[in-house]
């Protein structure tokens, strides 16, 4: 099953099924449709004469098809089930939503499954999920799928080979593009491996040199002719299909790019929106969808971008039951939701439209108590050698499944006296029954384990890759699982199980240290899942064996150890270089694997050029086996290294596309009109250029005169031509200052001048 979506009049599901066995001469898909409705469930407090009389209002009446009582549980936390009332509607469910929870001031009901789309509706009714191998057929109109694989906890699936292509318009340099500029030039590269999407493999039709409705139609037709599967953009949602949208109404043709070529695309009504997530501002654009055919914005999906690749699409989609074009698009908070919500429609229980459940009461003292987050423990600033890292595999997510923590468990009404687990320091008490969350996380712990093994089994290099990247998408989900159990929106979230959770580890890693220390290690570092440690006197590997085993047998909880570092950096603050950093270091394993946080290689908004020389300077470094090796015989190295980088700024040598600052911006950009900054230069020129920027949004320049006058001191990327000029000198600063903060730790500082000198302390 390749795609689902309902039809325009909401009256049925219409379904593109992927064949798996046909000729070359034979289609590859077939389409598929099924009357169905959609629905959602209202409740009132006990009263069914409440629900009677809504069901005999006229305009109600006018707005669905038909209706019925059922039993369902309203809450995550009910024991027992409620008479509720099911409304199958005509057309979309909001607007019929809206006007019901109004009645008599808000008073009289709670609404429920409001807010899923209908293709979700459609596949935890069914038991069904995208690209799942299933034999189809049809009983009086009604589907009936029937399995023809493992389900959802298969990790051995096979896909069929995909045709893929990326469509991308060509303009000149130096100018943003408008709506009404004309079309000159389009490139469709088309892939030819299997279900990567490696331009290695790929060969590029070139369309230009004709009149814009030309070359519009010979789009359309390439398009037909290839058939592709996914079609590929860099900024589709954004840009490239509202311009091809808005040029082909000019031209008064239709564009049909979907496999359902009735269906012309057009322009969402919704426009696209910012929101916050862990802190941070996102813009999503309004989605632009084809129909039997998946679109894929490179720029608008978590999984591409993260690294995980189709495949991680493929399994997040097939594992949260979301279409895939939903799932491209999905932040992994979304889809982690997908996966509570089927588990909550299986065992019956209500999805709240808006939530519900609140924060047990507390009292100053219980509150104090409650809300410290994880443990940690400070750094020793500085250089050390021999020192073993060791890491919980998936800490939050396997205490949230082993102690059974959920929204509805944590003191639940009946276990009160007779509970399997207590929570430290706080005493809850913990329900002996399964919990929602607990259930939803023990699939996605459970397949990621087995992908690492089967990929540290496979000796084919592309199922390797494959498992990796199945592994990977399911390691986001975990990660977001325990943010989601305190945020206020989750349908299933209560803050006291985020706090349990939090408390739990806590005691976790306090009892980590003191195991560490009864076996004779200094502990260096720890923060939340991970800890450092020193033998005091010279380790053996099965020190390092020993520990690990005795963690995991004395706290119930998994933990891998990561290596022996031949030295690492803990690094002080940039304001106050007494205070350490907690996530801010660098460091060597044995092997020769470097690791680094918090420094500027791993900043999203450091520009490639510093990038990489801090990259190839930390492989001098890691060439050395201890800190004097280093001081001793790779200072040279080093010195060679900077300056052959800042003659290249000097010569300019540097394509200014690999000077670029990435910005994510956290405000609108008219609320940056009084900031003196170079973002705000930027801002302003493009607003000059009738381009606004919104929340959420990227913000791309290169610096061109540091010190020069405003308006004058950046160029922002879609400005940028051929005879762009960059701050030699403003680059070359940027670049010592990247550079010393791998070498101060070494008592070695580059300066202005490119001599070096010798740092007294660090």
């Amino acid at each position: 099953m390749f795609d689902a979506y309902p039809s325009k009049d909401n009256s049925k599901m219409i379904f593109w099924i992927r064949l798996k066995n046909f000729t070359d001469n034979q289609r590859r898909y077939i389409r598929i449709e099924e009357k169905w409705q959609n629905y959602f469930y209202v409740a009132s407090d006990n009263n069914i004469s409440k629900l009677e009389q809504l069901v005999q209002n006229d305009d109600i009446l006018s707005s669905i098809s038909s209706y019925e009582f059922v039993k369902r549980s309203e809450t995550i936390t009910d024991t027992k089930k409620s008479t509720v009332l099911k409304l199958s509607v005509f057309g979309k469910n909001l607007k019929l939503a809206n006007t019901i929870e109004k009645m008599n001031g808000y008073q009289d009901f709670r609404l429920y499954n409001v807010d899923l789309i209908p293709e979700q509706k459609y596949f935890f009714d069914h038991d069904i999920f995208p690209l799942g191998f299933f034999e189809v057929t049809d009983d009086n109109s009604d589907l009936l799928w029937k399995s023809k694989s493992d389900g959802v906890w298969s990790t051995d699936y096979h896909l069929p080979h995909f045709k893929k292509i990326h469509i991308k318009l060509n303009f000149p340099r130096g100018k943003i593009i408008k709506l009404t500029d004309e079309l000159n030039s389009i490139s469709i590269v088309q892939y030819n491996d299997n279900n990567s999407i490696n331009k290695n493999k790929s060969h590029i039709i070139d369309l230009s040199d004709k009149s814009e409705k030309k070359l519009l139609k010979e789009l359309i037709k390439i398009v037909q002719d290839i058939d592709p599967d996914f079609i590929f953009t860099d900024d589709g949602d954004s840009f490239t299909f509202p311009y091809l949208i808005h040029r082909a109404e000019i031209n008064k043709i239709d564009l049909c790019l979907s496999r359902e070529n009735n269906i012309s695309l057009t322009t969402p009504e919704r426009k696209g929106n910012s929101f916050v997530s862990y802190g941070r501002t996102y813009f999503k654009p309004s989605t632009i969808k084809l129909f039997g055919r998946i679109h894929i914005d490179k720029s608008n999906t978590f999984t591409i971008k993260t690294g995980s690749d189709l495949e991680g699409l493929f399994e997040i989609s097939r594992l949260c039951r979301i279409p895939l074009h939903e799932a491209s698009r999905a932040s992994i908070g979304r889809c982690l939701t997908s996966l509570h919500l089927y588990n909550a429609t299986k065992k019956d229980i209500l999805i709240p439209w808006k939530p519900i459940l609140n924060e047990q009461p507390k009292n100053m003292m219980e509150l104090f108590l409650a809300d410290r987050g994880g443990l940690i423990l400070e750094p020793e600033i500085g250089l050390h050698e021999k020192i073993a890292e060791f890491d919980f595999v998936s800490l939050y997510p396997s205490i949230m499944l082993k102690r059974n923590v959920s929204a509805e468990t944590i003191l639940c009404d009946c276990c009160f006296n007779t509970p399997k687990f207590r929570v430290p320091e706080l005493n809850y008490h913990i329900c002996n029954k399964n919990g929602l969350i607990p259930e939803s996380l023990e699939i996605v712990l459970d397949k990621r384990l087995r992908y690492k093994d089967l990929k540290n089994k496979a000796s084919d290099p592309v199922l390797k890759d494959i498992y990796d990247k199945r592994q990977s998408a399911l390691k986001w989900i975990l990660v977001t699982s325990f943010g989601y159990l305190g945020f206020s929106n989750a349908k299933f979230g209560r803050i006291d199980a985020h706090i349990a959770v939090c408390a739990f580890a806590r005691s976790i890693l306090s009892q980590t240290m003191h195991i560490a220390e009864d076996m004779n290690f200094d502990v260096i570092h720890g923060i939340v899942d991970s800890i450092w440690v020193k033998k005091k006197d010279s380790a053996a590997n099965n020190d390092y064996s020993k520990l690990k085993e005795t963690i995991k047998q004395e706290t119930g909880f998994d933990i891998s150890f990561e290596g022996v570092y031949k030295w690492i950096a803990f690094l002080p603050s940039v304001i106050n270089s007494h205070l350490p950093v907690l996530n801010r270091y660098f460091g060597v394993f044995e092997d020769g694997t470097i690791k680094t946080r918090g420094i500027e290689e791993r900043r999203h908004d450091t520009p490639p050029f510093l990038v990489q020389c801090q990259n190839e300077i930390l492989e001098i470094l890691a060439q050395g086996n201890s800190i004097q090796d280093i001081k001793q015989n790779k200072l040279s190295l080093i010195i060679k290294k900077i300056k052959n980088y800042l003659s290249l700024l000097k010569y300019r040598k540097v394509d200014p596309e690999s000077l670029i600052f990435t910005k994510l911006l956290s405000k609108d950009y008219n609320q940056y009109s009084n900031r003196n900054t170079l973002e705000n230069d930027a801002i302003k020129q493009l607003e000059l250029n009738e381009e606004y920027i919104k929340a959420g949004q990227v913000l791309q320049y290169i610096i061109i005169d540091y010190n020069g006058p405003i308006l004058k001191r950046v160029l922002p990327i879609q400005l940028l031509d051929n005879k762009t000029n960059y701050d030699v000198k403003r680059y070359s600063k940027l670049l010592i200052d990247t550079c010393n903060t791998v070498l101060k730790p070494f008592g070695i500082v580059f300066d202005q001048t490119q001599s070096v000198c010798k740092l007294n302390n660090y």
